[in-house]
């Protein structure tokens, strides 16, 4: 039975400034980075990092895997019980009815229900951002048990609240005017929140697009940050940064000026809550 392969150290990592961190997601893209997931495992063989965003002994942590799952996984309905964001990065999957492509982003409240994830015919590659990292886990339906690609997981199974009992006697939740589900995509300059808006607490995402030669000032964040490399290249603290390359900024450390290179750079955003969003400008 499929087990998910989790990496025991970072592909890359390094200290670009005092309290900020140049990572390096995994190479292999969709297939792994050793073509894991086109291994021959009943259930389908899946392949995830992930990093996060803040102590452990802050009031919760934003987790971020990236998972490389292979071509026709079925994932039943579930949940989670914290905001949840799923970023299509390569490839194609089906969450509901809506046929995902590079670029969708799919955003679920805290406990609704959704599914089944139906992986694309040549695989996928996705981030799925859980707001709160201790809240993640959520859970499946009984019925789902015995299911082949849950067989060997860690998964929980329970009871259907009173909201998800729309579900039972189904296979799949549309996602086209569900309330607790947001179907959008990446665009330029838009974010999106991951809690209740208004909230300080809540965690934030945004799409971030550099024309050439663009900088972004020298500037501090009052709360962990990510800065994640989408396309294009970015040059920072003497370092050139491109896809896959991302930056993990402690509370309030400097990030000298980052400049965007020949063909400009698509970058993703993430703050642990809303105080660490918006940059404060360093003169």
């Amino acid at each position: 039975m499929q087990r998910t392969i989790v990496p025991t150290q970072r592909f890359h990592t390094e200290q670009l400034m005092p309290g900020v961190s140049l990572q390096r997601f995994y190479p292999g893209g969709k297939c792994g980075p050793n073509g894991e997931c086109l291994f021959d495992t009943p259930g389908g063989q899946v392949w995830s990092d992930s990093f996060v965003l803040g102590e452990k002994d802050d009031a919760f942590q934003t987790l971020v895997p990236d998972i490389r799952l292979p071509a026709n996984q079925f994932w039943p309905l579930h949940w989670h019980d914290c905001w949840t964001a799923v970023l299509i990065l390569e490839g194609q999957c089906l969450i509901g009815d809506w046929w995902m492509q590079t670029g969708d982003l799919f955003i679920a409240e805290p406990s609704v229900e959704y599914g089944p994830l139906v992986v694309g015919p040549r695989g996928c590659r996705m981030f799925e951002i859980f707001a709160k990292a201790h809240l993640s886990r959520g859970g499946y339906a009984p019925e789902y048990r015995d299911h082949p690609t849950l067989k060997a997981t860690q998964s929980v199974f329970k009871e259907r609240s009173a909201v998800n009992r729309r579900n039972e006697g189904r296979q799949s939740l549309s996602c086209h005017g569900v309330k607790g589900i947001t179907k959008t995509r990446l665009s330029p300059g838009q974010q999106w929140d991951l809690g209740e808006r208004g909230d300080p607490e809540r965690s934030l995402l945004k799409d971030t697009r550099l024309a050439a030669k663009q900088r972004l000032t020298a500037h501090r964040h009052a709360d962990w940050h990510a800065l994640m490399v989408v396309s294009g290249t970015v040059h920072a603290a003497g370092r050139v940064l491109r896809q896959d390359d991302y930056l993990v900024i402690r509370p309030n450390s400097l990030v000298a000026e980052i400049a965007a290179g020949a063909d400009g750079a698509q970058l993703l955003e993430l703050s642990r809550t809303s105080h660490g969003m918006r940059p404060v400008e360093q003169l």
